[in-house]
């Protein structure tokens, strides 16, 4: 296991209300972590969002890995990328528990993304389906106690026709904090409210708005996401592609980074970065359906992306974004990409990014 260097946690420095796109980032390196680790007899990987902790420097690591494994769990790292030099320490495995304390039973969560509140104590985590493929939000203290699973609204529940709620394995990716705010994204539209993403159309994901205080939704929004980009190579069988929001990560000015994930059979995959503002979006909550094409969506700036071999990176599967410290004047922030426990034809890869720290100043 790789032990880490010391590193200065500090804040993303804040953007003016004009903020432009930001710049290209510049790639630092990464590190690859073989799928098929095991910590104390249970498998790494999964990793399927990040949530960095200024006040500890760890990143928080979620696993999707549905109790088949290895309980319900997220990790604690320590990880530093910069120029020249890498290193990660698996800290700690801390376990999931369901609003009952116990633990979960085997594909009762696919957990997908988390998010911290450590001014407010609190730690939230999604699902996108639990045995009944019906979806979730959990809080809990900081230290794993008082689970309470959120009410959602009635539009994201699978119903017994399956017509409404969301789509199998489609639920929410993106989980991220504003000051008082949970931020919860589908990875591609509910049932009653459009396709899933084609190579011809994007798909109408919702983005959920919950006060913390409450524990209620405020608001919603519409995201479409891109068409799928690319198309499965001639000889790959199954022929299988595929696009949707992997990732969401809350800007200090307001506005959001989207990730978004795409994969094509025999060609691999094509990650796209977005700068999102939800000012002027349409609030469609209390909808149960919409019609994507009368709805003001949020607003979406394309920032970068990267296809095979860009960087020179062999990208996997990325569904996690997150920033993490201010080193040496530059903001980093790290992406990562879950494995499927794919043995031997996937991996667990971590890369870290920079831009500059005065951003937009």
């Amino acid at each position: 296991m790789l032990r880490t260097v010391t590193i200065v946690a500090c804040c993303f420095a804040a953007l003016p209300a004009a903020a432009q796109t930001p710049p290209p980032p510049a790639f630092l390196g990464q590190i690859v972590v073989p799928s098929g680790l095991s910590i104390n007899g249970v498998t790494f990987g999964g990793i399927s969002d990040l949530a960095f902790d200024s006040e500890t420097g760890r990143y928080l690591a979620i696993s999707d890995d549905r109790v088949e494994k290895g309980p319900a769990r997220y990790y604690e790292l320590e990880l530093a990328v910069t120029e020249g030099a890498a290193t990660l320490d698996i800290a700690a495995t801390r376990e999931l528990k369901d609003e009952t304390g116990a633990a979960f039973a085997p594909k009762s969560i696919d957990a997908e993304g988390i998010a911290l509140d450590r001014k407010g104590g609190k730690l939230y985590w999604s699902s996108e389906r639990d045995l009944k493929n019906q979806p979730a939000l959990y809080v809990s203290n900081l230290d794993g106690s008082d689970v309470k699973r959120l009410e959602l609204p009635a539009a994201y529940l699978v119903d017994d026709a399956k017509t409404k709620g969301v789509q199998n394995n489609l639920g929410f990716e993106g989980l991220t904090m504003t000051p008082g705010r949970l931020i919860a994204a589908t990875e591609n539209a509910l049932t009653q409210d459009g396709q899933k993403a084609t190579p011809q159309a994007g798909s109408p994901a919702r983005i959920l708005v919950i006060d913390t205080a409450t524990l209620k939704p405020v608001a919603e929004h519409v995201y479409v996401t891109e068409a799928i980009s690319k198309t499965p190579a001639a000889a790959a069988e199954p022929k299988y592609n595929d696009n949707g929001l992997s990732a969401l990560s809350a800007m200090p000015d307001g506005r959001f980074v989207a990730v978004e994930r795409n994969f094509a059979s025999g060609v691999g995959n094509h990650i796209r970065f977005f700068i999102v503002d939800f000012t002027g979006a349409e609030n469609i909550l209390g909808k149960d359906k919409i019609d994507a094409a009368n709805v003001r969506a949020v607003s979406k700036t394309p920032w970068f992306e990267i296809n095979e071999g860009d960087f020179g990176l062999d990208i996997d599967n990325i569904e996690s974004f997150a920033f993490g410290p201010v080193v040496d004047g530059k903001q980093l922030f790290i992406i990562a990409s879950d494995d499927n426990f794919n043995t031997g034809k996937q991996f667990t890869q971590f890369a870290a990014f920079a831009v500059p720290a005065n951003l937009g100043q």
